[in-house]
């Protein structure tokens, strides 16, 4: 079947997910006799189904909307998931095929034991691999927020029940604000002067006290130098107010609780904005993705993929709020305490340079070697020879990517090179400016030590983010290809590649 018919055909497929996936969770809700741990099972995957099958069901309702580039995406996507779902189904189907045969209400207690393990074990593969997929699916299922249609505003309207609907038409309200809204996300200034401020080492943010309130992780954007402080203010403004509403465990962003304007006493200068972001529900303890690699401390393969995932993750999401970050780097990653060995969730900030997708670059630079590292040769010194692109950012996820795979800091706790990881690499920042050598060394760290590290494929991401401009990359190489009107098709190629 070609790609055309195929997306012909995918709203037919979505009829047929959600027959499958209401077939499991029937089935499991008439499974009699559950004990206590099948019915939490049985409340998980109702809870995860409700959630799928209301964006499924919003997907089907605007399908005539969507571009070629995103159906193609979404019809791969949920043909994959037609698949699981089947096969979960037929598996239940044996399941009970067997339990009729050998007589379930005369069961033997040890058939009736195996039976109810059976049971158990595939609602547990059923949730995974809900889980699993939900997770790919929702950072697709978004991007069809940054789409200019009425029609899609209507359709989210709707349906106001689900939590996923519900962060959605949130998002997509604060993409286009009203005026009179926009005033409520700053907050007193002074109330700041007086908190208990903690550092976190290796951080561009700091954990805040604020009396009477609560506390927060605070992250400073300086502006004293800025020549654009009008537009730049504009920015914080849309970008506080869109962080107001995220997903901050599916979005891996954290969610905004207000940013402050801190003024010179006495020449009433505007300083920074500080962004004030609520603590993740359940979590404590935050680490600079810098402190983990500077500590060494050993890491299954598995966390750190996880990290690798949820900070590409973070990263396209900040894309479909219609920002560029700028500003990727250890420092900016915030890492909070899991349960036992395991690391927390990975969560994004250091909102220090940002802009809107669509605003005038200035070409801020500077000649920071420790954070010029992470830039892409077109973009570093003081005077950066090109605009920032989403593409910029693509290229410092390649090398925060890369660290994650060795497990190790490419710059010392002094901030200095790693001479382990850095040997014979010119440390002069003078000699940064639009010279390749870097990102170079870059590639043959990749290729060399990462596929017995962390496998062939998570090398080739790595790869394709540090190529990701030049023209030889098929991926994203060709500027043109990017050129789209709602900022839709990036995003697409973002997923499929990353």
């Amino acid at each position: 079947m070609s790609g055309l018919e195929i997306g012909l055909a995918l709203p037919g497929i979505i009829d047929l997910c959600l027959t499958y996936g209401k077939a499991i969770v029937t089935a499991y809700k008439d499974f009699k006799h559950a004990d206590e741990e099948v019915e939490e099972r049985k409340l998980a995957i109702d809870a995860a189904w409700g959630k799928t099958s209301e964006q499924l069901a919003f997907l089907r309702r605007v399908w005539d909307k969507l571009s070629e580039n995103y159906r193609d995406l979404q019809s791969r996507m949920l043909r994959h998931f037609e698949k699981k779902l089947e096969a979960a189904v037929r598996e239940l189907s044996k399941l009970d095929d067997q339990a009729a045969k050998s007589g379930s209400r005369l069961l033997g207690k040890s058939k009736a034991a195996k039976y109810a393990l059976l049971k158990k074990e595939s609602l547990d593969r059923a949730i995974q691999n809900l889980r699993v997929w939900q997770n790919e699916f929702d950072t697709t299922w978004y991007l069809v927020l940054l789409i200019a249609d009425e029609a899609i505003d209507k359709a989210l309207v709707k349906r106001t029940g689900t939590e996923k609907l519900s962060v959605a038409r949130h998002v997509r309200s604060a993409l286009r604000p009203e005026p009179q809204r926009e005033a409520a996300i700053f907050l007193s200034g002074s109330k700041l002067q007086s908190a208990r401020r903690s550092d976190i080492p290796y951080s561009t943010s700091e954990v805040v006290e604020i009396a009477d309130v609560g506390t927060f992780i605070l992250d400073s954007a300086d502006c004293s130098s800025r020549k654009d402080a009008t537009t730049f203010s504009k920015n914080v403004r849309s970008l506080a107010m869109r962080l107001q509403q995220v997903d901050a465990i599916g979005f891996h962003l954290l969610r905004c609780h207000g940013v402050a304007r801190i003024t010179d006493p006495n020449t009433k200068q505007l300083l920074s904005f500080d962004f004030i972001f609520n603590f993740p529900k359940g979590y404590q303890k935050p680490q600079s993705l810098r402190s983990h690699l500077l500590s060494r401390t050993a890491h299954s393969l598995s966390d750190r993929i996880s990290l690798a995932k949820q900070l590409a993750t973070s990263i396209s999401y900040i894309h479909v709020l219609e920002f560029v970050h700028k500003n990727i780097r250890p420092e900016t990653i915030l890492i909070f305490e899991g349960v036992g060995s395991h690391l927390g969730p990975l969560y994004l900030l250091g909102f220090r340079a940002f802009r809107m997708a669509d605003n005038k670059t200035l070409r801020l630079g500077n000649s920071i070697w420790s954070e010029n590292i992470y830039q892409h040769p077109d973009r570093q010194g003081s005077n950066p020879g090109v605009d920032y692109v989403m593409q910029h950012d693509i290229y410092s996820l390649g090398v925060c990517l890369l660290e994650i795979g060795l497990w190790d800091s490419l710059v010392s706790s002094e901030g200095d090179a790693n001479v382990s990881s850095l040997a014979g690499v010119n440390c002069d920042p003078s000699a940064f400016n639009r010279d390749s050598s870097l990102k170079d060394h870059f590639m043959t760290l990749a290729k060399e030590q990462l596929p017995i590290r962390m496998g062939e494929m998570y090398t080739q991401v790595v790869v394709n983010c540090l190529t990701c401009m030049d023209e030889t990359n098929e991926d994203f190489g060709d500027e043109s290809e990017f050129e789209d009107g709602d900022g839709i098709l990036i995003g697409v190629k973002y997923i499929e590649k990353v």
